[in-house]
Parts: C-alpha cells; structure tokens; sequence
C-alpha cells in the first residue's frame, strides 16, 4: 500500500475522530455513572448524539485497503454506520449489565484513540524521513485502482496466474475498447504482496465504466448474500421445503439476469457508439468478473483528486468528469460496505436516533 495512502487515511481519521470523539465521551461517562451509582443516568440521548455521529463518518471515502488498515488497528467495526450497528448492538443488549457495557464501550473508545495516535505517528515518521503529502504513486493517470487477489481468487501458482490473466485481459480490454481506447494503455504501474494485489492505471471513461461496472457487481454481491440470510434463516426456522428452496433459486436468478441486463443498458448509454462485438464481449467478461468477486477478489479505486478551480488549467468539463469518477466510485464503496452491515441490519435498522 502506498505511504500517501496511509497518510491520507491517517488525515481523514484525525478529522472525523475528532467529530466523534465528544459524544463517545458524553456516552462513556453516563455508562460509568450507572455502572458506579445507585442513581442511574439515561443513556437514550447521548446514545443517540453517538449513533447520529458514526452513521455521518464518510467511510465511503475510504479504499478498501485503507479499511482494511482500520481492521488490523481495530477500530474498522467502530467507524462509521458499521460503528452505529456495534454501539447499539452493545448497549441495547438484552443481557444489558451496566459494569460490563461500560467496560465494552470504554475499551472501544480507548482503541479508537490508540488508532489515531499510531496514525498521527506513521505520518509525522513519514513526514521526517522527507515524505511529502503530495508524494504519490506514480501513474500515467491519476485514475488508479487495485486488483485484489484474494480468498478463493488468490493466486497461489503458475496455472492460477495463466488463468488469471486471460480472464483479466479479456476483462480491462474488453472495457477499454468499448471506451474507445486501446487495451495496451491500461497500465500496470505496481504489485504488492500478501494476497496478490496489482495497481493498475487507466484513462478517465475506461475508469468510469470499470467503476459503474464494480458499482452493479457489488449490488449483485449484495443481493447473493441477501438471499443467503433468508435461506438461513427460513433454515432456523425449519420451514426451508424443497418448493421454497426452488422458488428462492429462480427469484435469485432472475434477480441477477435483471442486474445485469440494467448494468448493460448503462454501459451502452454511457458509450452508444461502441461496436455491438464488442458489447457482447464486454458481457461475456463482466460473467468472469462476477466469479472473480464471488470468489472473494475485490477492486479497489483509488480517489482522484479534484481538480483545482483556481489553477489557471483548470477545465471545466474535465473537473465534471473527475466529479462523476469520484461519485461511482464512492456509490460502490458504499455497496461493498453494505455488504458487511447486511448481517446486522434488524439490529440497529428500528432504532431511531433523529427523534
């Protein structure tokens, strides 16, 4: 991962800490009070000012790498509307038990402090040794994003890698040349280990479909998983019959058919005047990119920075496209985050806190 992605993370978590970090506090000391006194507190309102808080953090604005930062600080189920789900769970317990909740809430909030300062000192470190916030990676656009080789799409040989890498170059060609360009100019400009993660570069428009697609195939990740909650569930209750088995398969499919069939019309809205071939290539490798997600692997698109409107190249119609970039690829982070909150939405979805 790069250090000006860590920084940036490390500066966005300072800012929005900070908006927090009062009514964490409040909540904290009304636990304490009623895990100490005979006179107890109510915990509704500040619970509340806490919940209003967290659900307003923009995570969106985060890479996937840069949350999975947060997650070996401890403090990625914390932030955030997943942040909102884990304090109400906690405090609305049903075995509510007022010493051990504070103790719970109080170690959360001390861990999200700690984050903040092993981020402030990861950047003040990179700061020393020369490090620049303008400092990026190098790339021949400053549309990048990560290909994450994960789970069961990791990489672990030579034929995985083989396979891989015609199913991606049909895949990012197929984009390309649907958004007029040429396949050779989507570039390669880093790797990285652990799972097998490339950094990949490419023009605006090939970035946009990439994002619209990733955005569509998140929503239909969402769905899978959904309709894995209702199996689950209709399991527990033991009313999961073969005709109601049958039934969920054929709303799934034809919930995936419909997905599809709506992220195609988009793509051709976006590019009406790309050849018929190469839209039906184009669909037949958005099929691999579906099994790639499936299986566990993730793309991960690096914000562009906006444009700056007093620079004296400013261009308008491209500081609109750098707009439009930015808002797809923050839709599909959201859509990748909802996917992590789907099993805990009856949780804290009745409870209100803009009463």
């Amino acid at each position: 991962m790069e250090v000006s992605q860590v920084v940036q993370l490390a500066n966005w978590y300072q800012t929005h800490f900070q908006e927090v970090k009062s009514e964490y506090s409040a909540l904290v000391s009304v636990l304490q009070n009623n895990s100490q006194q005979a006179s107890q507190q109510p915990v509704a309102d500040p619970l509340k000012a806490l919940s209003r808080a967290l659900r307003e953090m923009p995570t969106s604005e985060l890479s996937t790498l840069q949350m999975q930062v947060l997650e070996r600080l401890g403090v990625a189920h914390l932030v955030g509307k997943a942040g909102r789900a884990w304090i109400i769970r906690t405090v609305q317990t049903k075995t509510y038990d007022p010493a051990t909740t504070f103790q719970t809430v109080q170690e959360a909030f001390q861990k999200m402090e700690q984050a903040q300062n092993q981020l402030d000192e990861f950047k003040n470190s990179a700061a020393r040794i020369g490090f620049k916030r303008g400092d990026v990676i190098d790339t021949p656009t400053p549309y990048a994003f990560n290909v994450i080789f994960q789970g069961g799409a990791a990489i672990t040989n030579v034929t995985d890698w083989k396979r891989t890498a015609a199913d991606w170059e049909l895949y990012l060609g197929s984009v390309a040349v649907v958004a007029g360009e040429r396949p050779e100019d989507v570039a390669v400009v880093g790797a990285q280990n652990g799972s097998i993660i490339f950094t990949l570069s490419a023009a605006p428009i090939v970035t946009k479909i990439l994002a619209t697609v990733s955005k569509h195939i998140a929503s239909i990740a969402n769905d899978y998983l959904d309709f894995q909650l209702k199996r689950e569930e209709l399991e527990r209750s033991r009313m999961y019959s073969d005709a109601i088995k049958k039934d969920l398969t054929r709303q799934e499919r034809e919930r995936r058919e419909e997905s599809k069939a709506a992220l195609m019309k988009v793509v051709r809205e976006m590019q009406p005047n790309a050849a018929p071939e190469a839209i039906t290539k184009l669909e037949k490798a958005i099929d691999r990119y579906i099994t790639f997600t499936e299986k566990g692997g993730e793309m991960d698109y690096m914000l562009p920075p906006p444009l700056d409107a007093e620079s004296e190249d400013y261009d308008e119609d491209l500081a609109q496209a750098v707009e439009e970039v930015r808002d797809l690829i923050q839709d599909y982070r959201e859509e990748v985050q909802k996917t992590k909150l789907l099993t805990h939405e009856e949780d804290d979805d009745e409870f209100d806190d803009d009463s």
